[in-house]
């Protein structure tokens, strides 16, 4: 797997493997959900997981979004790029395109 530049190091952050408490509960949720044997029930379970795990999706992309955004505005606000002096012969030009009146 090719190495993360160090800006976006936090996407390893955000992929750590979950704790074992978080893992456990997991188990305990998974394990109650097998017990269910009402397919009414079952299937507004299955309903819900499914509309939780598209708004969580969305949400997370949004947030990654959100963060990259950031992250660039960092970065160019802490590498300032001064832009070089038009040249004479670009501000003679420039006078026939924007002429002053």
């Amino acid at each position: 797997m090719s190495k993360l530049p160090p800006e976006l190091s936090y996407v390893l952050e955000l992929a750590k493997p979950p704790t074992i408490e978080e893992e456990l509960e997991m188990e305990k949720a998974i394990r109650q959900a097998l017990t269910i044997e009402d397919v009414d029930e079952l299937h507004r379970c299955v309903e819900a997981i499914l509309r939780q795990n598209h708004q969580q999706g969305i949400f997370i992309s949004r947030s990654l979004d959100q963060i990259h955004l950031l992250t660039a505005k960092l970065a160019c606000a802490e590498n300032r790029v001064i832009q070089p002096e038009p040249s004479w012969f670009l501000k003679f030009l420039s006078t026939f395109r924007n002429p002053k009146l």
